[in-house]
Order: structure tokens, then sequence, then C-alpha cells
């Protein structure tokens, strides 16, 4: 504070005090600088924020195959195809619970497989669709195996990739065949997958391959016979048989012989195809097959291989690295690169004469007896 001069009055002190606080200019406090935003960083923030979203969307990929698993055990593509449904009535068809199956329902919208509607419904999408049965290019076979037979094997990934063995044989303690001859009922949704699938690569097989040349045709392993009905509708006067497993082949409406084609192969045809047949299989056990078709073979018979061929890097055929995989979990056998079928083929005393891609998957690959 001023001090006061000596003799001056009070109310002259006072009034020039007044005039200075007055007349003083005011101290500005400065304000904080905010630091302008860096467009770096925030497209930085923004990147690192998408790639944790998909790294978690990858890690919850369990949610989605349970997902696609219950809506194609309780058929709720068939009872939607002709119309939406509230929850209420839809779990009346498929003998769910309302309130669980709500929750599903919002669950495989936010996948996108039904439409949430505005009043509350749900509907098909396109993708949807494909889980009803009798839908072009069905994919409810494919659910049911996955979530079904496939999806317990993986638990047993990491003690198999750690110490060894199949991680299905290490869960159910006998093999993916045997196990399947025990259940008929995934034996059925492994059978129903197999089908949707073969259907679309036999007719990308015919469409690249003329059967037309050949008089008598032997599937070997062939199933239920979906390839060779598509050859023979595409060569009606070729003869065809269908070769499998007597529990297999009964009841088809095909001239078909039961057999294991571990202990031979029918004789005396000009054409022999194996039909995502060999990648099942471990190479010793593969030569063996081919072995026996070689023993079958004339000595102008065409053997042929469907099969999907490895890329060099993963990422240029990610669905065969992913058929690998599957191969890994349930199996003994794996998926191999164009050459490592020819050393294959090669170890059958066969030899590779030439490659034909598909439109679908798989490639052809064209095998003969004797020296390439």
């Amino acid at each position: 504070m001023a001090r006061r001069a000596l003799g001056a009055p009070i109310s002259e002190i006072t009034a020039t005090q007044s005039r200075a606080v007055h007349l003083a200019p005011a101290r500005s406090v400065p304000r904080p600088v905010r630091p302008k935003p860096n467009l770096c960083d925030t497209c930085r923030m923004s990147a690192d924020d998408e790639i944790s979203r998909t790294l978690v969307r990858l890690l919850d990929g369990y949610q989605s195959t349970q997902l696609l698993y219950v809506a194609a055990e309780l058929q709720i593509a068939d009872a939607l195809k002709n119309g939406a449904q509230s929850s209420i009535q839809l779990a009346s068809d498929v003998g769910a619970q309302p309130g669980s199956l709500h929750r599903i329902l919002r669950a495989l919208a936010a996948l996108q497989i039904v439409e949430e509607l505005p009043d509350g419904r749900f509907a098909l999408t396109p993708s949807g669709m494909l889980l009803a049965a009798d839908a072009p290019r069905s994919q409810r076979g494919a659910a049911l195996a996955r979530g079904k037979l496939y999806y317990a094997a993986l638990g047993e990934l990491l003690p198999a990739t750690r110490d060894g063995g199949t991680p299905f044989e290490l869960l159910h303690g006998k093999s993916f065949f045997e196990h399947l001859q025990e259940h008929p009922d995934e034996a059925m949704a492994f059978r129903a997958s197999m089908s949707s699938r073969s259907a679309r690569e036999a007719r990308a097989i015919v469409d690249s391959y003329d059967f037309r040349k050949f008089r008598r045709l032997v599937d070997v392993g062939g199933g239920s016979g979906v390839l060779l009905r598509t050859i023979l509708a595409a060569a009606p006067n070729l003869e065809g048989l269908l070769f499998d497993l007597p529990s297999v082949v009964a009841g088809v409406e095909l001239p078909a012989a039961g057999g294991n084609f571990f202990d031979a192969v029918p004789a005396g045809s000009d054409a022999y195809v194996l039909s995502r047949v060999i990648h099942d299989w471990s190479d010793d056990d593969a030569v063996k097959i081919l072995e026996n078709c070689r023993h079958a073979m004339l000595d102008d018979s065409v053997l042929l291989l469907a099969e999907a061929l490895l890329p060099e890097r993963a990422v240029d055929n990610p669905e065969a690295v992913r058929m690998d995989l599957h191969m890994l979990t349930l199996l003994h056998g794996r998926e191999r690169t164009e050459g490592e079928y020819v050393q294959l083929v090669s170890r059958a005393g066969l030899s590779h004469r030439r490659t034909i891609p598909t439109a679908s998957d798989v490639s052809l690959i064209e095998v003969k007896k004797g020296e390439a």
C-alpha cells in the first residue's frame, strides 16, 4: 500500500490512489495455448483403432461359427424364407426360447445374416438365404459340419502343435472317419458339407476338361457320386463307375462298386478320377492310393487329381490355406503345392503331364503311367 505523505489530507490521498487504480493498465492473464491438432496423430490413432477392432473381430470368430451353426441347426433360414417374423413367432416355429432367440437374431443381424426391421421383425439377407437347406449353393451343411464336428477339435490345436498328433484324434481318441462311422448324424452333416462344395467344383471341372474322349471312367473315393453324375451328364456316352466304401455307395443310383482304395482299385478303365481324396492322407498313404491306381490303369489310361493347390504365399490363396488347417485339425493329410504333387505321383511310378486350372478352388492334375 502507498504511504500517506506527511500532513496530506486523507481525502486527497484517497482520491490520488483512486485515480492511480483507475488509470493503471489492467494486467492481461495469458490464456493457455492449446496445441493445434496434428493430422498425422489423428490418422495414426484412427489406424491404430481400426487395427485393434480388426483383431477383436478375429478373436470373436468363435461366436460367429457357433451363431451360424445354431441358425443352421434350428433351420432359421428355412423358417424366414417366406417372410419376416418376430422373434416370438420364430421361436414357436423352430422350438427355441424367445428371449434367447431374440438375442441370437440380433447377433446374426450384426453379422448381416438377418436384417432387423424397424418394426422389430427379422428378415433374411442374401447371405442368410445360403443357410436354407434347399438354397442354390446352400452352405447349411458347411455350417453344421463346422459347428458340430470341427469346432471342438480346434481346442486341441495347441497341444497338438506342441507335442504332435492330430487335434481331432486327441479329442475323440479315434480317427476322423472312424468317428463318422459311429456317429451317423455327424456323418450326415459332413456329407452335406462335402456335397454342396462338390456340386460347385464338379461343374467347374467338366467346364475345364473334355471327358467325352474316354470310354470308361472310375470315380475313386467318389462319395455319393456328385462328380460322376456331372461328368456323365456332360459325356452321356461315357460308362462310369463309382468306387468307395460299401457303406458309402449302398443305395446310390449309379453303377457302383464297394471296396477300399488301400487294397485295390477296379482295373481296366481308360480314365480314373480322385477328387479331394489325396489331400486327406499323409504322403505315404497317398502314395499307396496312387500306386493302386497305377496297378489298375491301362498303359494309356489317364488319372486326374482334383485338388486345391497351395500358393507360394498364403495371401495369394487364403481359401487353400484355410483348407490346409482343416487337414491339420481333422486328419493326417495336407494341402500341397503343385510341385509337391508332382513329387508325390513320381514316387508312385506315375508322371505329371499338365495342370489345368478351373473356375473353382481346385485344379486338375493330369497324370499318366511312365516317365514324363
